[in-house]
């Protein structure tokens, strides 16, 4: 279970990203979204805690406004997972909405076993090689196929475990809530809804943290064969993963297939075919039954006295019974095929065509029961179809050659085609005996094709393995932009000096090597399809109204950067830094509005350092330790908005929360805000910006050590300088909400005896757009802990134990179910928002693994 950060071998001796090795697997079950946490730069948050939850990545920071704005996943050499299975985000200006996926992770398709190697493209160089689709970085995997000249081996893989929620909110009891209740409806004129008589008899209440959240089973099983035959590589797997969910009637059944093989057909060409299936199942809560779960009134009790599940007026929304009753049930299957041949034409060329495929189907089935004693409805089913296909073509032509033994030449040209069918069928019912048949049902379809033409070309020049130059150039053509914006340019160059093979260095006892290395590319979204930014104009018709018109807009990124790795004592100390400076430059179709220097700017820097501390036979150990600082701007007249209190403007930071901010009571127990208006009131003129959703610093530390027979590895990660919006404060915090539970900041309202509170008096509302309902959102995340031992060793064969926690600890300030959550998506405008829409659980594992 230990992963390695490393620089790749390469006979170009070229400067690439990082690399996550996998010496030893994958950590388990943890997504692989989140391993990427590894490499500097990288923050990888889960929309939620639910099983298979989709996961945002942003490298760098955020290159684009997309509302969908995910890194470009590789597979094998070939771009996938284009169709992220995500619903438009709701964008609403009185509501903070969380983003609701149809599907779950597309990484599901890739069991962990079953994965070599993982490369984090982020480099000026490295990204524009993928131009139109390589904006928000690239993650590039490699899956794993037999060594040559190894016999047949059978490898087993598997674990069980258990997981439960990591952290609850802490609440009033009923006994303090009625209480509070009645001081509100008092400060509103409204009657009291209990007696002196009710609160005596009251106490704790009814938990419904404890009714809707359990202790829940997970398993997962991994059976690969991998081998060679003469001319003959292989590669077969299959894998089961079962996961209930810590909410009640939640869960995850994955199904996956895996067959790689090359086959050496001649002396000089060569065959390799990969087929992947797999089908995930899971069934889900809705979006919205955490926050009822910690708003629920704890005087009203979950069942009934026969047992029943409670639908009283009393209880508008029984959270036991919505999470029994009210699911959404996504089932996703996905297909990934491909073909290559490669031919070697003389000593220096090598000619390479390829066939990809890929099918994606989404199927998504919710149920929504009435609730109420008098329901209109007994139930709202709605099913949501997509169907995604892909079909790729690629033919490359590669010239390899030295010249001199200290000229070396490298060159490629390259031409890709690939075309996306993508249909979507849905279909709502609202059933009951009164409603009439026919009357309440609709349904929708919509087709759409996109194609993308890339050409490429590539050069390549080292002088004695000391200096190199490296250039690329590509065109892409997409079918989604504009006639005037189809085709874009993606140029980049690079330049690396070798200082370690200089005379002066080389066979130097302390610095072992000495790379340093500038460069700087281009690229843009568009070849992103389903990661485009969309620009609402209103146009003028003829009956003088004007139409509403969605047009794409064009993003192009420019990067520069430069760095240097140096390892010193037989690389026992390796330090790799980089500087970066990225601007994105936003344009809109001509004759439809104005973005004339529409600026996204970017910079950071990252530092990686990796220390082997102990190299015995017996005894290693090794600290990788990753930072990385980051900060963006906004330049431009038009603003950004995706929610109430969010609002990205000419000269702020992506994701800024806009609104008011807190500065206590007075002494009346009043809300006091900063005037900056110099009114002596308080209006949207004293809004201020009050912080950024997006961390500003990076910090991860990955540590491995063996002894004999034992392993231990750990992960730990973190996010600091940036702000979360919690949507549930606005209810638990708010010292005059009426008929939903409060969290135990409402126990420091302000009263007379105490004057000095922060939360203000009973019957005085915070707005909603203020700096009370912020919260810090730094943290430091231990990830994962695994301990391994060998009971059984013979060559290669070999059987072990383990045992491994995953989300143990969370060093942190805030008061919600979890700081790395990202409820707005993908989307960088929206960073920062917590909808409390599922818990995260800590798991505990127990695993075995054979080769045999």
């Amino acid at each position: 279970m230990r992963t390695t950060l490393t620089q790749p071998d390469s006979t170009s001796r070229s400067i690439k990203d990082a690399v996550i090795v996998t010496s030893r697997p994958l950590t388990p079950l943890l997504p692989i979204q989140e391993q990427l946490r590894q490499a500097a730069g990288v923050q990888a948050t889960p929309y939620s805690g639910a099983p298979g939850a989709q996961v945002a990545v942003r490298i760098r920071g955020a290159a684009s406004l997309s509302g969908n704005a995910h890194p470009l996943y590789v597979v094998d050499g070939v771009p996938v997972f284009q169709n992220m299975g995500e619903k438009e985000l709701g964008r609403s200006s009185s509501a903070v909405e969380a983003a609701r996926p149809y599907g779950l992770n597309p990484l599901l398709n890739l069991p962990n076993e079953d994965i070599e190697s993982v490369s984090v493209l982020r480099g000026a160089l490295a990204t524009a090689r993928y131009g139109g689709q390589g904006q928000n970085g690239v993650i590039s995997i490699q899956t794993k196929l037999g060594r040559r000249g190894q016999p047949l081996r059978v490898s087993y893989s598997g674990y069980g475990g258990v997981q439960q929620v990591r952290r609850r909110y802490d609440l009033l009891s009923a006994h303090e809530y009625a209480e509070w209740q009645n001081e509100v409806a008092s400060r509103i004129r409204e009657p009291q809804p209990f007696s002196a008589a009710q609160i005596a008899t009251l106490g704790q209440g009814t938990d419904w943290q404890q009714e809707v959240l359990r202790t829940a089973a997970l398993q997962e099983h991994h059976l690969g064969l991998t081998g060679s035959r003469n001319t003959t590589r292989y590669y077969v797997s299959a894998d089961y993963l079962c996961q209930s969910g810590i909410v009640e009637n939640s869960q995850l059944r994955r199904y996956a297939l895996r067959a790689n093989v090359e086959q050496q057909l001649t002396a000089r060409l060569s065959a390799t075919a990969r087929v992947a299936a797999s089908q995930a199942d899971a069934r889900l809560p809705d979006e919205l039954l955490a926050l009822n779960m910690i708003t629920a009134e704890p005087t009203v009790q979950p069942r009934t006295a026969t047992g029943e599940l409670n639908n009283s007026g009393n209880l508008f929304n029984n959270p036991l019974r919505q999470a029994l009753l009210q699911t959404r049930e996504p089932r996703q299957r996905q297909l990934l095929g491909q073909v290559e041949l490669r031919q070697s034409i003389g000593q220096f060329l090598t000619a390479s065509l390829l066939n990809h495929w890929e099918f994606n189907y989404l199927h998504r089935f919710s149920v929504d029961p009435s609730s109420g004693p008098t329901p209109f409805y007994e139930s709202y089913q709605q099913t949501d179809s997509r169907r995604f296909r892909q079909q790729s073509y690629r033919a490359a032509l590669d010239f390899r050659r030295t010249l001199a033994e200290r000229h070396a030449l490298t060159a490629q040209l390259g031409a890709a085609w690939q075309v996306q069918n993508f249909r979507t069928l849905s279909e709502t019912k609202l059933l009951g005996a009164t409603i009439p048949v026919g009357s309440a049902s609709s349904r929708g379809t919509a087709e759409n094709r996109t194609t993308l033409a890339s050409f490429s070309g590539e050069v390549g020049y080292s002088y004695d393995e000391r200096y190199e130059m490296q250039a690329s150039l590509r065109r892409d053509g997409s079918s989604f932009l504009a006639a005037e914006q189809r085709w874009q340019w993606s140029p980049a160059a690079q330049f690396t000096w070798h200082a370690g093979q200089e005379s002066f260095l080389r066979g130097n006892s302390t610095i072992s090597h000495l790379n340093v290395w500038v460069g700087q590319g281009r690229t843009s979204n568009a070849g992103s399809f389903f990661g485009q930014s969309l620009y609402t104009a209103l146009l003028p018709n003829s009956s003088g109204s004007g139409t509403v018109f969605y047009t794409p807009l064009l993003e192009t990124t420019v990067q520069r950067e430069a760095g240097l790795s140096a390892g010193f004592w037989q690389d026992k100390v390796v330090v790799e830094a980089s500087a970066y400076q990225r601007h994105t430059t936003l344009e809109a179709a001509t004759g439809l509005t104005n973005f004339t220097d529409t600026q996204l700017q970017a910079r950071g820097a990252e530092l990686t350092l990796t220390g082997w501390w102990l190299r015995q036979p017996q005894l290693s150990a090794s600290t990788i330790l990753s930072f990385a600082a980051q900060q963006n701007r906004y330049a431009g007249q038009v603003p950004w908005a995706g929610n109430a209190v969010q609002l990205t403007t000419d000269g702020s930071a992506l994701a800024t929360f806009r609104g008011l901010r807190y500065l206590g009571t007075t002494p009346d127990g009043l809300p006091r805000y900063d005037e900056v208006n110099g009114y002596g009131t308080t209006n949207f003129l004293d809004y201020q910006n009050l912080g950024s959703g997006l961390p500003t610093h990076l910090l991860s530390v990955t540590q491995q050590l063996s002894y004999h027979r034992f392993s231990l590895q750990l992960q730990a990660d973190g996010a600091f300088g940036h702000q979360l919006y919690n949507t549930a404060g606005v209810f638990l915090d708010n010292p005059t909400t009426f008929g939903s539970n409060g969290s135990t900041l409402i126990r420091q309202r302000w009263t007379a005896s105490s004057p000095s509170s922060n939360v203000p008096a009973v019957g005085n509302e915070v707005q909603r757009n203020s700096s009370y309902y912020l919260q810090s959102g730094n943290h430091l995340r231990l990830s994962t802990v695994t301990c391994g031992y060998r009971v059984w060793e013979k060559d290669v064969r070999n059987i072990s134990v383990w045992v491994g926690g995953q989300n143990l600890l969370v060093f942190t300030k805030y008061r919600g179910f979890d700081p790395g959550i990202s409820s707005g998506g993908a989307a960088a405008t929206q960073a920062g928002l917590d909808a409390s829409a599922y818990p995260t659980a800590c798991t505990i594992l127990l695993g075995l693994r054979a080769t045999l």
